[in-house]
């Protein structure tokens, strides 16, 4: 094992199956020799539900206890070296909806990226000619994933349900939450709810208006890079101090490309997972014309512009061989490549048209 470091940083990745936690030692010295610093990881899995068709739901108390649980082995194996916690830092998945009462409890399930109950709702918002003022200011497509579309489902199908609702929160949103007590998200979640004035960085209230709230139920919008303290409580769940610096941190998606290097200009990141996608950063918002294309932030300075799964099929089809769409068997004589097969999860955030 590498030599036990004075400080450490977790980071902490809230997935759509599992939630992942690592803390990796600050050692400037290992740094400068080229050695791999010391780390500890930790995971917690937590099941994706259909209640109904087309659903796609989670249950935030299980979320919760596993981000819970995956930071208190961190802290425990960093208190077992000798390593003070420094930070944590968050990532999530994006898109995902959940309503909560005045002291921060569900009300909903968690509605994730994958849900699709909101596919009349957002063809409604592209008859009705808003989705492309929508898609050009908030950098999100409207797609039946974005909380806006989500919003009108639930104003549609549970309005008493709705009543009841004092917060409308995103999983990042809930996470902060669960960690430090305060009702807040950070930029880059922000930007994937269609519910973004990009320019402005705030809430853009047409778009308020027709998800069917307020904008008082939604939380204030903070930078990646904003430092907040763990609660007490959080504290009492994960063995980390009070107090200690939680960075509100960037949405999955765009932490893809700085996690892989793919920041530079001209190099783009490919993320195969659950979903699928290409991504490139640039120092400024990118509002695509024709509405092909997402935007959404890393930092203030840092945006993450993308393309839908069918860009990543199209590579993966030219390396294998195989057509875009659906991949199928490769040519055996083709050189570099065997016989193969696949099936793209065509996941509804990743769909091959928005």
């Amino acid at each position: 094992m590498n030599g036990a470091p004075r400080e450490a940083v977790i980071g902490l990745d809230v997935g759509t199956t599992a939630v992942k936690a690592v803390a990796f030692g600050l050692d400037p010295a290992l740094d400068s020799r080229g050695q791999q610093p010391w780390r500890h990881a930790a995971e917690r899995e937590y099941p994706l539900l259909a209640p109904a068709p087309g659903q796609q739901v989670q249950d935030p108390a299980r979320i919760a206890a596993a981000v819970a649980g995956a930071l208190a082995e961190c802290a425990a194996a960093c208190a077992a070296v000798g390593a003070r916690v420094a930070a944590v830092s968050v990532g999530t998945a994006m898109h995902g909806l959940l309503g909560l009462d005045r002291a921060g409890q569900p009300l909903t399930p968690l509605v994730t990226w994958a849900d699709g109950r909101a596919g009349e709702e957002a063809r409604q918002l592209r008859a009705d000619g808003s989705a492309a003022g929508l898609h050009r200011i908030s950098g999100a497509p409207v797609h039946p994933m974005t909380p806006l579309a989500k919003l009108r489902w639930f104003a549609r199908h549970e309005p008493e349900l709705c009543a009841r609702i004092r917060w409308w929160a995103g999983l990042k949103d809930y996470v902060l939450w669960q960690l430090t007590g305060s009702p807040v998200t950070e930029l880059s979640s922000a930007c994937g709810t269609g519910l973004l004035d990009i320019p402005a960085r705030a809430w853009n209230p047409e778009a308020v208006r027709l998800a069917g709230i307020s904008a008082e139920q939604l939380p204030e919008i903070l930078p990646t890079t904003a430092l907040l303290a763990l609660s007490a409580e959080a504290a009492g769940r994960t063995g980390l101090p009070a107090g200690t610096p939680v960075v509100a941190g960037a949405a999955d998606g765009p932490l893809g490309n700085l996690g892989s290097g793919a920041t530079a200009p001209g190099v783009a990141g490919l993320s195969l997972g659950t979903s699928g996608a290409v991504r490139t950063v640039g120092p400024a918002p990118y509002a695509d014309p024709n509405g092909r294309l997402f935007c959404y932030a890393l930092t203030e300075d840092a945006w993450v512009t993308g393309a839908r799964s069918a860009t990543a099929e199209r590579w993966c089809a030219g390396r294998a061989g195989c057509s875009a769409g659906i991949w199928r068997t490769a040519p055996p004589d083709r050189p570099g490549t065997r016989s193969c097969c696949g099936w793209p999860r065509r996941s509804r955030r990743a769909a091959t048209a928005w």
